[in-house]
């Protein structure tokens, strides 16, 4: 029971950790959809020129104590500690709330939606070999609204294309959850890719001793 009890208190602790993560990472979440200027945000954010960003100035205390947390709790980064996963958690939430019907992928769409995660993969490698490039030069305009607005017009077509796909996918999360983690986030699929080369890896220097079987 004492076992039982630690396990609900430590679940319980996590998710509100969980939640915690989400609330203070709002302001620098919404700053980095709608006005970051680099392909790839949160990788320049040292010498970035938007100066109201909370990850220009607190990107690496806040990426090393995430990192504990993570090597401590032994959390997984996406399922406990990512803001977009936290909102998608809360968009599930709210629709089982109205609605307990699930949506079921099909196959032929998941095998879209995988080329599409595999693409935008693809597309920010690129990027990171041309060395992140900014897709224009921040303008501070006195109030979110106008500089959001500015960065649209002076962003163009490439801004716009970024800022609907991040929109667009975190809106289906909506209907299908976890949608952006699972097959639009660049750095989910890092994690998922690297989770898979580990196992790999593993397996292959297994002897199949038998010595960790279960039965």
């Amino acid at each position: 029971m004492e076992k039982i009890s630690k396990f609900k208190l430590r679940i319980k602790l996590l998710k509100y950790a969980k939640y915690g993560f989400f609330l203070a990472a709002i302001p620098s979440v919404v700053l980095v959809i709608f006005r970051c200027p680099y392909t790839v945000p949160f990788l320049a954010c040292d010498l970035c020129a938007v100066l109201d960003c909370p990850s220009r100035h607190y990107r690496k205390p806040i990426l090393v104590g995430l990192l504990g947390y993570v090597a401590v709790t032994k959390s997984d980064f996406c399922g406990r500690v990512c803001p977009l996963g936290t909102l998608h958690d809360i968009f599930t939430k709210i629709r089982l709330t109205i609605s307990k019907k699930s949506f079921k992928i099909s196959p032929e769409l998941k095998l879209i939606f995988e080329l599409l995660k595999y693409t935008i993969f693809a597309f920010v490698i690129v990027a990171l070999l041309n060395g992140n490039p900014r897709f224009y030069t921040p303008i501070q305009a006195g109030n979110l609204l106008n500089s959001i607005w500015i960065s649209i017009v002076a962003g163009g077509d490439a801004y716009l294309g970024r800022l609907l796909l991040v929109l667009g996918a975190i809106s289906i999360g909506i209907i299908l959850p976890r949608f952006w983690c699972r097959y639009a986030c660049p750095y989910g699929t890092t994690i998922q890719l690297t989770k898979k080369g580990i196992t790999k890896i593993k397996q292959h220097k297994c002897s199949n001793c038998g010595k960790h079987d279960t039965n």
